[in-house]
């Protein structure tokens, strides 16, 4: 069996196969806040941010997601909004082993959307609105370490509890902006349409590293280290835009919307990786020991990111004290695809001309994702003829699908969220001020670990046998929006 392995590593076709395996517990298959659509907060199940419904809430004249809608304010007006504060902790349990967790805990005040409407004519007025909107989609950074004696090597040339080190950080910092224009109409007095251009674009940087390393007990003065480590980042910036139509219709106490948001139509994205992988003296498999190394640094990669086709509606109905509103969006699947791949360079040093196994093999940055059904509900009431309290419920449900089994997914959560927004509105003649508070919790059972310290052996090449491990999310952050009648 030995010499059968070792004529493997020689073979040009069998290396390659073997190399795979090696490799394989060094590519990060992430089970894909970043795999949810209505994490923000301008999306059509918002209710309390101004604008951010699918069906006439009666709001304060900012109207903007749902283009259909821009004619029945008939106002002008510039609104202001983001979050005063906010602060977010995600803790995967036991994310590096047993009391290793892996926990992210941020606080910054964000914010999110400026947006306006501007009435053209009078006779028959075109209604036009305007809105930037900054997203930040998540900002994960954890660290974690184990330092013991352990019994981590062959006992055959290496007796005994050896001096065992494993590290393990990962970060992931990916921000969404929007530039939105669009223009609503009446077609009679029930009603309207609406159409809206929409200019996006997403940075993310990923990065991902560990290692793991044992002395190897001899009679040596010095002595030998036994080690993995390794080393995965992604940098890109990608360019977008969308176009949505939206229907509108009013009747009485009714109001009924619908809303069509086109896949993101790619415009341009760059990107660049780095990745360093290396073994020193893992007894993998074979008795001779296995040394590795495997490294690459590109630039100027095309980047592509995608958007599915969604079709969201809306109701609300108006009541003696305020108002009810639901709203669902369905998203559709999107099939696997790379964000971005690697050029075939060689990755295994030193090129011998045997090696077959290159970066654009193992270093793909992809995702496929399934389809998404979110719902919202919310109600306004009333409280004074200057004072309305607002409550809002949503779901948030993750997209990511494993449908692949290599590559590195770009999302962090695996988790399906779920929102809660209280506040109140006060209204003056020129202005109308929104404060209030935001809440989120999300939580998954089966989160995969990627490095588990537990048990880190040669056979799994130091990296201990990954497991699931139940994970967590929550937010809470004090939300405010200026809304100024022109």
């Amino acid at each position: 069996m030995i010499r059968l392995l070792l004529w493997m590593l020689q073979n040009r076709t069998w290396r390659s196969g073997l190399l795979c395996l090696i490799f394989l517990p060094l590519t990060r298959l992430a089970q894909a806040q970043d795999a949810n659509y209505w994490s923000g907060n301008f999306g059509a199940g918002g209710f309390f941010s101004p604008g951010a419904v699918v069906a006439n809430n009666k709001d304060s004249g900012v109207l903007f997601y749902n283009p259909a809608l821009q004619p029945l304010s008939g106002k002008n007006a510039i609104s202001v909004s983001g979050m005063i504060y906010q602060v977010e902790s995600i803790n995967i349990k036991n994310g590096a082993g047993t009391g290793k967790n892996l926990h992210s805990l941020i606080s910054a005040s964000v914010p999110q959307m400026l947006t306006g409407t501007v009435k053209v004519g009078r006779r028959k007025p075109v209604f036009l609105a305007y809105a930037l909107t900054h997203n930040a989609v998540i900002n994960y950074n954890v660290t974690q370490q184990q330092d013991a004696r352990m019994n981590v090597l062959n006992d055959s040339y290496s007796p005994g509890p050896e001096y065992y080190l494993g590290q393990y950080n990962l970060q992931n910092i990916t921000r969404d902006a929007s530039a939105l224009i669009s223009t609503g109409f009446r077609l009679d007095r029930h009603w309207a349409i609406g159409f809206m251009a929409e200019g996006q674009s997403r940075s993310q940087h990923y990065s991902e590293n560990f290692l793991s390393r044992a002395l190897v007990n001899s009679n040596q003065p010095t002595l030998p280290i036994t080690s993995n480590e390794g080393k995965y980042q992604v940098d890109y910036t990608h360019f977008g835009f969308k176009l949505r139509a939206g229907l509108s219709y009013e009747t009485g106490k009714h109001h009924l919307g619908l809303l069509l948001s086109s896949p993101l139509i790619h415009a341009w994205g760059r990107g660049r990786l780095l990745s360093d992988n290396a073994i020193s003296n893992v007894h993998f498999i074979v008795d001779e020991p296995l040394n590795l190394l495997a490294s690459t640094r590109q630039t100027k990669l095309d980047t592509r990111y995608k958007t599915p086709l969604s079709v969201a509606a809306g109701y609300a109905y108006d009541y003696s004290k305020g108002q009810f509103y639901v709203a669902a969006e369905y998203f559709l699947k999107v099939k696997e695809y790379t964000i971005l791949a690697p050029t075939s360079d060689l990755f295994v040093r030193p090129d011998t001309g045997n090696s077959i196994i290159r970066a654009s093999e193992l270093l793909k940055m992809r995702e496929a994702r399934k389809a998404v059904f979110n719902v919202a509900v919310g109600v306004s009431y009333r409280i004074k003829p200057q004072l309305t309290g607002f409550c809002s419920l949503r779901t948030d449900f993750n997209y990511g699908e494993r449908t692949y089994t290599d590559g590195t997914a770009p999302n962090t959560a695996t988790w399906d969220n779920y929102y809660c927004q209280l506040g109140v509105n006060i209204k003056r003649s020129k202005y109308n001020l929104r404060t209030g508070l935001f809440l989120g919790y999300g939580r998954t059972g089966s989160y995969e670990q990627f490095i588990n310290f537990d048990h880190p052996q040669e056979n799994n090449l130091l990296t201990g046998e990954r497991g699931m491990v139940p994970a967590s999310r929550m937010t809470a952050a004090v939300m405010v929006a200026f809304i100024h009648n022109l």
